[in-house]
C-alpha cells in the first residue's frame, strides 16, 4: 500500500501539464470536525474527487463532486450545569452531488473563490451515548448503529494557486453541520 501511494504521489509531483487546456479533475484532501457539544468536537478525514463540467478559467464554474468521509472511533464528555453528556462515536459518509463556484478572477496566478453546493449524502454511525441530568430524565444508550440518507447543502471559501505548471487548491467548507479543510491539486491529465 504504500508503495502505491508513493507511486500516485511521485506521478502527480514530477508531471507537469504542458496544454493550455488545464484539466478539469481535481482531487482533495483533508480533515474534517464537528461539535458532539459544547466542548467536544469529532475529527475525521476527507477524500473528494471533482470534475469541472466548465471550463476551468471561466468566471462561473460548475463542478460534480463525489466524496467520502471517515471518522475513526472518538469519545467524548462534557458537563455544562446539572447535565453530563458523552459517549462513543464513530462515522462514516459518501457524497455525490453539484457545487458552483465563482472566482473574480478566473486566470490569475492566485484566484480566491467562493462555492455552493447541493448533495445526496449517506451516513452510517454506530456508537453509545449516555445523558445525566439531575432535575429530568436520564438515559443510556449502550449499542446504537445508524443509517441515514439526506439531502444537504455546502457553503464554502477557497484559493486556488498556479505553482510551477501546477494548479493547487486549499479550501474551507460548511458541510451542514461539519466543517473542513482540504488541500488539492489538478491531475495533469
Amino acid at each position: 500500500m504504500r508503495v502505491f501511494i508513493a507511486g500516485v504521489a511521485f506521478v502527480l509531483c514530477t508531471t507537469t501539464g504542458l496544454a493550455q487546456e488545464p484539466s478539469r479533475w481535481t482531487v482533495s484532501v483533508g480533515p474534517e470536525w464537528t461539535q458532539a457539544g459544547p466542548y467536544a468536537h469529532l475529527w475525521g478525514a476527507r477524500l473528494r474527487a471533482e470534475y469541472d463540467l466548465t471550463r476551468p478559467s471561466r468566471l462561473f464554474g460548475l463542478r460534480l463532486e463525489g466524496g467520502a468521509r471517515w471518522g475513526p472511533t472518538q469519545s467524548y464528555f462534557y458537563e455544562s450545569g446539572p447535565r453530563s453528556q458523552g459517549g462513543v462515536d464513530q462515522s462514516a459518509d459518501i457524497m455525490l452531488g453539484l457545487s458552483g463556484a465563482i472566482s473574480p478572477f478566473p486566470r490569475g496566478r492566485f484566484t480566491p473563490y467562493v462555492t455552493m453546493g447541493v448533495f445526496g449524502r449517506q451516513t452510517w454511525r454506530q456508537g453509545s451515548l449516555f445523558v445525566h441530568d439531575s432535575t429530568f430524565l436520564s438515559w443510556d444508550v449502550p449499542n446504537f448503529r445508524s443509517s441515514r440518507g439526506d439531502i444537504i447543502g455546502t457553503l464554502g471559501l477557497g484559493l486556488r494557486a498556479r505553482l510551477g505548471g501546477r494548479s493547487f487548491q486549499l479550501e474551507l467548507r460548511r458541510i451542514y453541520d461539519h466543517h473542513g479543510l482540504t488541500f488539492g491539486t489538478r491531475l495533469p491529465f
